[in-house]
């Protein structure tokens, strides 16, 4: 069996076993990324086309849905995307690994939202380019991946190292600000902001952010 065809089937299962524990629905973060999402998108014209890089579930595609009337979104799951296809009919959901080539035409879109995606792929710059390519000039990228800050890694390491890197962990890549940003602005994108969100837990998102939120533009 090929890298390929591995790397597919992992994903395959990832979802069909666990997606209790994965869906965006079902973490802490999720209401932060939406109330982002929200004022990011909520000037945007309502044929604007949306590009989701990574959908899985669908957890925040229908959020999408709610400022475009155009929205496509992949995934690398061939089970999942059907299931979507059929919860939500008004979204175009394809198959695509986003490690490769993606299937759409230069300046094809005029936004991308990519949500908890990038620490999964061997080589998220490439994926970043890909994103750059299909979307118009002008057009926004709004991403979103784990933090790992000063503070945070240092928690990591004293007290959650084995759990935070188990050999089983879907995480392949860890990123800081600083490192998203270098690979954001390699990949050609401008006027890069980041902030960082926790879990809405007023006490531990004082202390340990969780995520990173990054926006950008294609000139």
């Amino acid at each position: 069996m090929s890298a390929t065809q591995l790397h597919k089937g992992y994903y395959e299962k990832y979802w069909v076993e666990g997606r209790a524990g994965y869906s965006g629905e079902v973490q802490g973060y999720a209401a932060s990324f939406r109330n982002w999402m929200r004022a990011e998108l909520k000037d945007l014209p309502r044929d604007a086309r949306i590009l989701e890089v990574g959908c899985g579930d669908g957890a925040f595609t229908r959020n999408l849905a709610e400022h475009s009337s155009d929205v496509t979104a992949i995934d690398i799951s061939a089970h999942q995307i059907e299931q979507n296809a059929k919860t939500y009919p008004e979204i175009t959901f394809q198959r695509h690994d986003v490690s490769e080539r993606f299937p759409f035409e230069d300046g094809a879109f005029g936004v991308v939202w990519c949500s908890e995606v990038l620490e999964h792929l061997f080589d998220p710059g490439f994926a970043l380019k890909e994103m750059h390519r299909i979307m118009s000039r002008g057009g926004r990228l709004l991403v979103t991946v784990p933090y790992h800050g000063l503070f945070k890694n240092v928690m990591i390491a004293l007290f959650k190292w084995d759990e935070h890197f188990t050999p089983n962990n879907p995480h392949i890549r860890f990123f800081t600000r600083n490192t998203l940003t270098r690979l954001a602005t390699a990949a050609g994108f401008v006027d890069i902001e980041t902030r960082t969100c926790g879990m809405n837990k007023a006490l531990r998102d004082l202390f340990i952010a969780t995520n990173i939120l990054l926006k950008a533009r294609r000139e």
